[in-house]
């Protein structure tokens, strides 16, 4: 078979390449994330493998489409930035890697809740700055002594939770479906009851349209005085206007923000000009309570393999049997 991929990172190549040695398929690489202009180059392939946080639009289908190629999968997990509708009415079949390695993104969460209980970025501002004696002065909180507000209890959830446990914290949790567990050392309530009683939100819910903004101002303003919000999920989840205004005047006590509401625009700003300009990211970037990273929170070995070798195992499954149990639909 022959597959082409687009968006290949560099930490991705020596996994694509040892699955096309052990498979025998041909794998065309691109490092170049797929465009309406460069789709042209899957023609005469059978499928196409993404890792796309840039949108894929139905003008992109319609190319696909028409190159005669029914089956794409993605590398990734989250789907809020694909054209689904106009996939399925083009008849374009998609397909995601729905687990990777949940444990990554849910000990990121846990890295990031630890950074900021221990008030670390405003020590090391400190630092910076040349002022060793201000730099011992920010008192920490214990995660054993906090509650833990789990919005969303997947698999990555799930995970979040045990972590959270482990560490002594009292963990609550919201999702609309929630999975019974016994194994889980949680509670379920509801948003609102966990918005009031959490002293860390995490969130970990999907992007889709009905999540947009969970997290505004009146949501922010639910939760205790000093609370720290966490969001290695999805950008849309947050009000990020609504999130600064609290953070600045001292409602909220700190966020750690790995998925940013602005992404996807600025990505394809870096894209084409070489820079991440945004003037709401450089007020959170100036915050020494804001822990600030590029949508890494997934970023491990055993994470970037299963990456590669999921997508492109359910890519094949598709083009044989026409079918993968990881297809997606629209909503």
């Amino acid at each position: 078979m022959k597959i082409i991929t687009y968006g290949a990172h560099d930490d991705e190549l020596t996994y694509m390449t040892q699955w096309q040695a052990r498979t025998g398929h041909t794998l065309d690489i691109h490092k170049a994330p797929a465009t309406v202009a460069n789709l042209a180059w899957a023609a005469g392939y059978d499928g196409i493998n993404l890792l796309q946080t840039t949108p894929v639009t139905r003008a992109m289908f319609e190319r696909i489409a028409k190159l005669g190629i029914r089956y794409v999968t993605i590398r990734n997990v989250g789907t809020d930035n694909i054209d689904l509708t106009a996939a399925r009415e083009l008849g374009v079949h998609l397909a995601n890697v729905p687990a990777y390695s949940p444990n990554a993104i849910a000990e990121f969460a846990v890295t990031a809740t630890l950074t900021l209980l221990r008030r670390l970025g405003e020590s090391q501002a400190a630092l910076n700055a040349g002022d060793y004696l201000q730099a011992t002065k920010f008192i920490g909180r214990e995660l054993a002594q906090q509650t833990v507000g789990v919005i969303g209890a997947g698999r990555i959830g799930r995970e979040a939770i045990r972590l959270f446990a482990a560490f002594g914290a009292k963990v609550l949790a919201y999702d609309p479906h929630p999975v019974q567990d016994a194994s889980l050392a949680c509670r379920y309530v509801d948003l609102p009851a966990l918005l009031a009683q959490s002293t860390v939100v995490d969130l970990h819910v999907p992007g889709i349209a009905a999540n947009d903004h969970l997290i505004d101002a009146a949501a922010l303003q639910a939760m205790p005085q000093g609370a720290l919000l966490i969001n290695t999920a999805r950008g849309n989840l947050v009000d990020t206007q609504a999130l600064i205004a609290a953070l600045e005047s001292g409602h909220i006590g700190g966020a750690g923000i790995d998925t940013y509401e602005n992404e996807s625009a600025n990505l394809l700003a870096l894209h084409d000009q070489g820079r991440f300009e945004d003037a709401q990211w450089e007020r959170l970037r100036a915050l020494p309570n804001v822990l600030l990273t590029p949508h890494i929170a997934y970023h491990t070995e055993t994470a970037v393999q299963n990456m590669v070798d999921f997508s492109l195992n359910y890519l094949v499954e598709f083009l044989t049997t026409g079918s993968t149990a990881t297809e997606v639909l629209p909503r």
